[in-house]
């Protein structure tokens, strides 16, 4: 439960500020009220005063409440999303349900954060390793799916940056970030080199383009000043110009055809810009099987001026400064992932600890052999769990046998369980 937003709200004087006109609505706001007086408020609660109160437009009082109510969930919309599911799940005491409860304990943390916050923080990935929880995945979809590209705090942005990237013979993997080449061998990261004309050449283009949720877009602006935009996902190319062209394209030959023919109309120089970026763009469609977003690196951006990126390797972490006003440009490697944040803490006051958790938690497990015994030691209590229940569940089956139904319910749940264990 977030207590912040619940605090914040302050459920019990509004309900309290203002009295309904009818005798329906005193009646129905009198109930809330002897609730609050001997409970304490949560998200289900505020919930099904905004579904029953909309039944109650014709209560003015009731009406006005509901405003204020629905005006500071609308504000806090991700927030209060995420806040009700966390409710919901910690309170389903379904032995099936425990590791969807550890899972929301990290969504929990980025609910004392402000709402600009907390959507800026899912963009940069922060929830990323709980989607495996339908209800968390459904509300980070709605954020992925805002014009919002960066993960937004108070004097930073945090980006995950995207690259074409390319793997050798030797299965090592090239990409790039700010114009500077990496490569991750044998699980390590290093600034590297890399010969390959249409690596260079598409990693340049991609500079001028933007990340948007799952698109790759850019915007063209003709000399009349009408704007085309260039939308690329893996289900292909779209062309939008205002609301009278609205065209998809499937492949880059089918895009340039439909280019050669619409620039019949322009003048020499606008044909020749518009051919020129149209080919960019075609160049880009065509690699973007290798295009990705680079779950590896977090990108920052400060309002001082100074540009840095982490990016993780299984053996190491690489830190670069691209711009900085007091600690110039520089290329890093560390062991610990904890060793780069408290250098980008030196430099810019900001501690990013929070999108690394996980591997500060990897990192932590390389110096302590305990704490690898102990997990060790977790997954085997977990896997005898797991054992006992399909033995108890076969008992039952043999048990019930000629029992159809018990049957079609035994078989639900040992299906359940084994997702479960894939997931675990």
């Amino acid at each position: 439960m977030s207590v912040k937003l619940l605090k914040d709200l302050n459920f019990a004087e509004k309900i309290n500020s203002i009295d309904a006109v009818t005798e329906a609505g005193k009646e129905m706001l009198n109930n809330y009220r002897a609730y609050v007086y001997s409970k304490p408020v949560n998200h289900a609660v505020v919930n099904g005063f905004v579904s029953e109160a909309s039944n109650y437009s014709f209560d003015t009082g009731v009406s006005a409440i509901l405003e204020s109510v629905n005006k500071f969930v609308k504000e806090n919309n991700i927030s209060w999303k995420l806040a009700s599911v966390c409710e919901s799940i910690n309170n389903n005491n379904s032995s099936y349900n425990y590791i969807n409860k550890v899972g929301v304990q990290k969504v929990e943390k980025l609910l004392e954060m402000n709402e600009n916050d907390v959507v800026s923080y899912i963009k940069a990935g922060a929830l990323k390793d709980v989607q495996y929880i339908q209800e968390v995945r459904k509300v980070c979809k709605e954020v992925y799916k805002t014009n919002v590209t960066e993960a937004k705090a108070v004097n930073y942005n945090v980006i995950n940056p995207i690259s074409y990237v390319l793997v050798n013979e030797n299965k090592d993997q090239f990409f790039s970030v700010l114009g500077k080449t990496y490569s991750i061998s044998e699980g390590k990261i290093n600034e590297a080199v890399c010969s390959d004309a249409k690596f260079a050449r598409i990693n340049a283009l991609l500079e001028n383009f933007k990340h948007e949720g799952e698109d790759i877009t850019y915007e063209y602006r003709g000399i009349h000043g009408d704007v085309c935009k260039f939308v690329m996902n893996e289900n292909g190319l779209t062309l939008t110009k205002g609301n009278n062209i609205n065209e998809h394209f499937e492949t880059a030959p089918k895009f340039m055809e439909y280019c050669n023919i619409a620039s019949r109309v322009m003048n020499v120089n606008e044909k020749m810009n518009f051919m020129r970026t149209t080919n960019a763009i075609a160049e880009v469609f065509e690699a973007m099987d290798n295009i990705v977003v680079l779950d590896c690196a977090k990108l920052m951006q400060c309002s001082n001026g100074t540009v840095c990126a982490i990016i993780e390797g299984k053996e190491n972490v690489n830190l670069t400064v691209f711009q900085s006003v007091n600690a110039g440009t520089s290329c890093t490697n560390y062991d610990y992932v904890v060793e780069a944040i408290n250098q980008v803490i030196k430099m810019t006051g900001v501690d990013m600890k929070f999108l690394f958790e996980e591997r500060i938690d990897e990192d932590c497990k390389k110096n302590n052999p305990e704490m690898e015994a102990i997990r060790e030691q977790l997954e085997a209590n977990k896997e005898a769990q797991y054992s006992l229940r399909k033995k108890k569940i076969a008992m039952l089956a043999e048990q019930y046998k000629n029992d159809p139904v018990r049957i079609a319910l035994l078989n639900k749940v040992a299906k359940d369980l084994a997702v479960l264990e894939t997931q675990a």
